[in-house]
């Protein structure tokens, strides 16, 4: 019996190449944002060609829709636990201190990033919307699963929050490109307002 690995099939060698590929764009996106990162250098990065990146993308803007989607799933099975195992009273103060580190989390440049392309790239409006969609489809669970034992919200008024959670990351996106702070104290507010003043309903 050989005691080589079996050989990977074309499906996981694919799935290998793009998550590699996504990796690297992460990487790229975080020091140079999505304008600034070339497709050559993400390729380079992941140890492939320009060809090997066509083959996975159609271009930066499908990638940085899988990179956004790929980390929402991420941050599902991380931070989030990590928020929702704070007292109820803390978690609007636990998130604040994630979504106000000094170097922002990439999952909120990737928000930020979607936001920018359906301003720039109106042609691709279809597939932005939907990936901007599905960031508040997530922002609505974390707001099911914070829910706890206390009633749940009706689902519009949840939509409605998950909105304005959205509304408030770009927000202090846009304080910070005025060269204003965006400390804890400051994404707590923005994040108490938008959760009903002190958690009331």
């Amino acid at each position: 019996m050989s005691g080589r690995p079996p050989r990977r099939t074309r499906a996981e060698q694919r799935a290998l190449t793009r998550a590699a590929l996504l990796d690297a764009a992460a990487t790229a996106f975080a020091e140079h944002g999505v304008e600034g990162a070339s497709i050559d250098d993400i390729a380079a990065r992941a140890g492939f060609s320009r060809g090997a990146f066509y083959s996975n993308f159609d271009d930066k803007t499908d990638l940085l829709i899988a990179l956004c989607d790929a980390r929402l799933s991420a941050f599902a099975a991380t931070e989030l636990p990590a928020i929702l195992a704070a007292p109820p009273e803390q978690q609007l103060a636990v998130a604040a201190r994630w979504l106000a580190a000094e170097e922002p989390p990439l999952e909120v440049l990737l928000v930020v990033e979607l936001a920018r392309q359906l301003a720039r790239r109106p042609e691709q409006a279809d597939v932005l919307t939907a990936a901007i969609g599905r960031v508040v489809d997530a922002v609505e669970g974390l707001l099911a699963a914070s829910e706890g034992d206390r009633p749940a919200l009706a689902p519009a008024e949840r939509r409605a929050r998950a909105t304005a959670v959205l509304a408030a990351i770009l927000g202090a996106d846009l304080l910070r490109h005025l060269g204003l702070a965006v400390d804890e104290r400051t994404m707590e507010l923005l994040l108490r307002g938008v959760a009903g003043g002190e958690g009331e309903r």
